[in-house]
């Protein structure tokens, strides 16, 4: 597989508000599915989708701890990523609020 393909494939998987979510929350550390649905809006069924999509994508990993499944990030670069996201988000708001004042 291209390095192309699975980088496509890494970012369609964090590519979705609610896996972002997930994300944000699992960066305190590990948690169960029943953790995670009490910190989210969303069904358990739906929860438990975006999981497996992140999972899949070897973005998650999960262990079994007496009856519950506990997710967890696989590499904390993942955080470092998103920051880095984020950075560039705010100084494209930035940019907009200046072309807005020298528009007016």
């Amino acid at each position: 597989m291209k390095i192309e393909t699975m980088k496509a494939d890494f970012f369609k998987a964090i590519g979705h508000p609610t896996r972002l979510e997930l994300i944000n929350a699992l960066s305190g550390g590990p948690l169960c599915v029943c953790e995670l649905f009490d910190q989210n809006e969303s069904t358990q069924p739906n929860i438990s989708q975006h999981l497996k999509i992140l999972k899949d994508a070897d973005i998650l990993e999960s262990s079994r701890e007496g009856n519950k499944i506990m997710y967890r990030i696989k590499h904390e670069e993942v955080f470092d990523i998103l920051k880095l996201s984020g950075i560039i988000i705010l100084k494209e708001i930035e940019t907009l609020k200046n072309v807005g004042k020298q528009n007016v």
